[in-house]
């Protein structure tokens, strides 16, 4: 399914098992979190998102993408973060 829309999105980082990334083009990443590369305030947004799904961010600018990679196992459905 391509990503259009930030639930996909969410949808594919969570189906990612540790160490398994996903790329985006700097075209849907600009829709996904506007402006787009090199807004800091688009950066902000699409690394806490990366945080909130267990992944981190990696800006290639080379290849015009940004990727992600699951970095922490998906927790059992309802066990949020301890507080």
């Amino acid at each position: 399914m391509p990503i259009t829309i930030l639930a996909h999105l969410s949808e594919r980082l969570r189906s990612l098992s540790v160490g398994q990334r996903t790329a985006l083009p700097y075209s849907v990443y600009a829709v996904l979190f506007p402006p787009g590369e090199p807004d800091d305030g688009a950066r902000v947004a699409a690394f806490g998102f990366a945080r909130e799904h267990g992944c981190v961010m990696e800006n290639q600018p080379r290849a015009q993408q940004v990727v992600f990679t699951r970095k922490i196992a998906s927790q059992p459905a309802g066990q949020g973060r301890p507080l």
